[in-house]
């Protein structure tokens, strides 16, 4: 637990720091964007996020000195994909089909590394053995995974805060899990508040009103170290329900417009003065946004708190089940 607290202060810190310098590099080389639910033309800085792979990585050499040497390689050489991924698409525009197939990339250290155990905990009934299935299904995983976190990073904080309350869920996940005899879950707690201090570190500036903007390589970033935390600390149940926000977000989008890339399409909601409200058009999709303003138009800080409260009930839910499922256990 003491080596988790130093992992979190290390990467606050760093990426405290490191948001900042890079916000005065991107700032020069002109990578701006406006913020689009604003009624004026509010211009904050891009791709800021990658302060969050950097705090990762600096972060990897103090877990490799735990002793988890082939986790730290495999969490740090995951990220380091998810997240070159991510920077590119941000300056070049990738395709929709390819960040899709891309975004199986990340998984490929972690099977390479062998650090997955393929026994996943299935909530309220128990440990499945998946020897040949689950190796299989990673790529799919990092691809969701990756893809989901981008498309929800949709207003100022929204993604990382909700990020920051799946990650404080499978730490503690983590932990129970730990004191029930599940040795790996103790990565759950040591990569979970690394990652927690990089993200909250970057949350700072991503707070509503924002100062930066995450970037693809941010939400890609988070979206692998998620669900390598997820896989390498046996917290894949508690992932899968915290996350239900986020994976439903996803879900709407791709079923309403298929796999377009967000460029191609009209976006999903329309500004009202300050207020937030559904855009009716075959060319936009659907979104939880779209959802939580179906009926009234709704501020973009009522988003955010809404869709915030929405991960902050499907985390307690996890939590619940996952307590639920290991005291049925034989």
């Amino acid at each position: 637990m003491y080596a988790g607290l130093g992992l979190l202060t290390v990467t606050l810190i760093s990426t405290l720091v490191l948001a900042y310098l890079i916000s005065r590099i991107m700032w020069r080389l002109g990578r701006v964007g406006v913020d689009v639910h604003k009624p004026c033309n509010i211009v904050v800085v891009e791709s800021v996020g990658v302060s969050i792979l950097f705090s990762l990585l600096l972060a990897t050499p103090m877990v490799y000195s735990l002793g988890f040497k082939m986790e730290a390689l495999a969490f740090a050489f995951s990220v380091l994909i998810a997240g070159l991924i991510g920077l590119v698409d941000d300056f070049l525009v990738l395709r929709a089909w390819a960040k899709i197939a891309l975004g199986a990339l990340p998984s490929v250290p972690i099977i390479l590394l062998s650090v997955y155990e393929p026994r996943p905990l299935i909530p309220l009934d128990g440990v499945a053995r998946l020897t040949i299935v689950y190796p299989l299904s990673l790529p799919i995983v990092y691809t969701v995974a990756t893809n989901a976190f981008n498309m929800y990073d949709t207003h100022n904080g929204v993604m990382l805060s909700s990020a920051t309350l799946i990650i404080i869920a499978m730490i503690t996940g983590g932990y129970i899990q730990y004191t029930y005899g599940f040795e790996e879950s103790a990565l759950a707690v040591i990569l979970g508040m690394a990652t927690l201090g990089a993200v909250a570190g970057m949350l700072y500036y991503n707070l509503y009103p924002a100062r930066a903007f995450n970037g693809d390589v941010g939400s890609f970033t988070v979206g692998a170290a998620i669900a390598s935390i997820a896989i390498i600390g046996r917290v894949e149940a508690v992932a899968l329900i915290a996350g239900l926000p986020v994976a439903l977000n996803g879900f709407l989008k791709i079923t309403s417009i298929g796999f377009k890339e967000r460029r191609g399409f009209q976006r999903p909601v329309e500004m009202e003065g300050w207020l937030i409200k559904p855009r009716i058009s075959k060319d936009s999709p659907m979104s939880l946004t779209v959802l939580l303003t179906s009926r009234n138009p709704l501020s973009e800080p009522e988003v955010i708190v809404a869709s915030t409260w929405l991960t902050w009930l499907s985390s307690i839910l996890s939590l619940v089940t996952l307590y639920i499922t290991l005291t049925r256990l034989p």
